[in-house]
């Protein structure tokens, strides 16, 4: 009788608690009246589809001569470039991996004359839901395969399970399923299976796939060009190796370069864009905003009230903790660890808005997951019994802190941009406020970001300690 695989079950387990919880809590409720879930970041992720197939028009010309008010329910928040256009304020590769699940929705939509097949009704937020549920576990399924090659059945499955439970990556696999972060972790993980192929085989069709997957991570979000370290770096043991990689990618030139050819041309899809609606290759879209290298918030960044990584995902203190077995066992991530994990802080921590808006946790850390998670693999390996009840006991911590947290979330318990210590401390086993005096207790404690000073460069946050 063949041997069950911890790591199928875990997947399937991890599929059965997002539909599961998806289900219930049912995130595309009321879309009819205000959208849900194609809100806030989504509209610009998504508004190349709906401004193509239903409306025809990706200039956005109908947003003057229509009597909706589409700001007002929440869709097409273009932006405006110099020579007076309008143009979608994010890059579209999310438009990309929405696209099939669109399209479904779209065709149901036409033949059912109770839906409006408008882009924005009920089945479109149901099919770009389900959009995330596959692209989770494509992405858990290719991290699998990474994390086998390094570690036992055993201790996959239980990286799988705290980095979906024990993360804010929960949070967006099931309360707002629809924005980036889900998607981005399933391409890193692609990414990086890739890379452990490529170093492997040599084989052609890796680079090519790599020169896919590079292409859709830029257009989802042009920062994802990062991960070229992750790729550069893998499987260098020692400063002095460097050499012998420089080697390496010079006699593989021929195929480094159709990856970057095919990488290229995918991401000029959005440079074409750019040239057609602005009249220039590039357009920076995020007008009026901008990163302070100079003075980046690492602190904050790392340790507020506010979104601090570590307060509200702290199973990652073991991303650094690890780091140093790793090195000791010669583990083929470090080197891409050890120099992408700073630079994503510094990197993050620069952007003028280094809280990123709404949301729960500091979000654009997700996008690493996969690699990051990495090093507690490593923390995992320790043989030690006392310590290993130890570890088991702070993990299983985190997890309910996770769990607990995003409920809080969901309750508005933890605000979305504006927690601060007086109000994460009052409120910290409350689940759900009681009455009109909680919430007018927490408005009181909260400590409201200055958006026109932080887009100028300006100090607004007091970092506040424990």
């Amino acid at each position: 009788m063949k041997k069950v695989s911890f790591v199928r079950l875990t997947l399937i387990g991890i599929l059965l608690i997002q539909i599961g919880v998806i289900l219930n809590i049912r995130p595309w409720r009321n879309a009819e009246k205000k959208n849900a879930l194609i809100n806030w970041d989504v509209t610009s992720y998504y508004s190349y589809l709906p401004a193509i197939f239903v409306h025809k028009d990706l200039k956005f010309e109908f947003l003057n001569n229509s009597e909706v008010n589409y700001a007002e329910k929440h869709q097409f928040w273009p932006e405006t470039a110099p020579n007076g256009n309008k143009v979608i304020k994010t890059t579209m590769g999310m438009s990309v991996l929405y696209f099939p699940f669109f399209i479904i929705s779209h065709i149901y939509s036409l033949v059912n004359d109770k839906v409006v097949a408008n882009g924005f009704s009920k089945p479109y937020e149901i099919g770009l839901t389900f959009s995330s549920i596959f692209y989770m576990m494509i992405g858990l399924f290719f991290l699998a395969k990474v994390l086998r090659s390094i570690y036992d059945e055993k201790k996959v499955s239980i990286l799988l399970f705290l980095v979906f439970l024990g993360t804010n990556l929960f949070y967006y696999a099931t309360t707002e399923p629809c924005m980036s972060h889900v998607y981005t972790f399933s391409l890193a993980s692609v990414f990086m299976y890739i890379t452990m192929k490529i170093y492997e085989k040599n084989n052609w069709k890796f680079f090519i796939f790599l020169g896919l997957i590079s292409g859709l991570l830029f257009l989802v979000r042009p920062t994802n060009i990062l991960f070229i370290l992750a790729f550069l770096l893998y499987k260098i043991e020692s400063f002095s190796s460097l050499n012998k990689r420089l080697y390496w990618l010079i006699q593989h030139y021929k195929k480094l370069t159709i990856s970057i050819v095919i990488s290229v041309l995918i991401g000029s899809v959005q440079f074409f864009y750019w040239k057609w609606a602005t009249g220039n290759w590039f357009f920076n879209s995020y007008v009026g905003e901008q990163f302070y290298f100079n003075q980046p918030r690492i602190i904050e960044f790392l340790f507020s009230y506010r979104k601090g990584w570590l307060v509200y995902t702290p199973i990652f203190v073991f991303s650094f903790l690890g780091l140093y077995k790793m090195y000791v066992r010669k583990n083929p991530w470090f080197f891409s660890i050890l120099i992408m994990l700073p630079v994503l802080v510094y990197l993050f921590s620069s952007w003028w808005c280094w809280w990123f808006g709404g949301g729960f946790g500091m979000r654009p850390m997700i996008d690493y997951y996969p690699l990051l998670i990495i090093p507690l693999g490593e923390i995992l390996s320790t043989k030690i019994s006392y310590k290993k009840y130890i570890l088991n006991f702070i993990l299983a911590g985190f997890v309910s802190l996770n769990l607990f947290q995003t409920l809080q979330r969901r309750n508005l318990v933890i605000h979305w941009d504006s927690m601060s210590k007086e109000s994460y401390w009052a409120f910290f086993t409350t689940i759900k406020m009681k009455n009109a005096q909680d919430w007018e207790r927490q408005k009181i404690l909260l400590n409201a970001p200055d958006y026109n000073k932080a887009r100028n460069g300006e100090l607004e946050y007091d970092f506040e300690v424990f």
